[in-house]
């Protein structure tokens, strides 16, 4: 919408703000009512995307095992001594 449609827009909205509810609702509806032989709704500008899931996936793909539970723990323990010295 350009500045100008848009100082358009906000007069007609200007306009009809001291009409009552019913008028400005009959108005609403007249509106609507020209989009529906001739509304084609413009489409989204296509965004650019990331890498797929898969793609994600191989990133971080490893030929390592995962850690087991253990050694997970050993790891959490020597952080809380190297942050906290207990």
């Amino acid at each position: 919408m350009t500045i100008a449609e848009s100082n358009q827009v906000n007069e007609v909205v200007r306009r009809v703000q001291s009409w009552p509810a019913s008028l400005r609702i009959a108005l609403a509806r007249r509106i609507l009512e020209t989009l529906e032989n001739g509304f084609s709704p413009e489409p989204a500008p296509a965004l650019p995307r990331g890498p797929s899931a898969a793609e994600v996936e191989a990133m971080f793909e490893t030929d390592k095992p995962a850690p087991d539970d253990a050694t997970v723990k050993q790891w959490i323990d020597e952080y809380r001594m190297t942050k906290y010295g207990k």
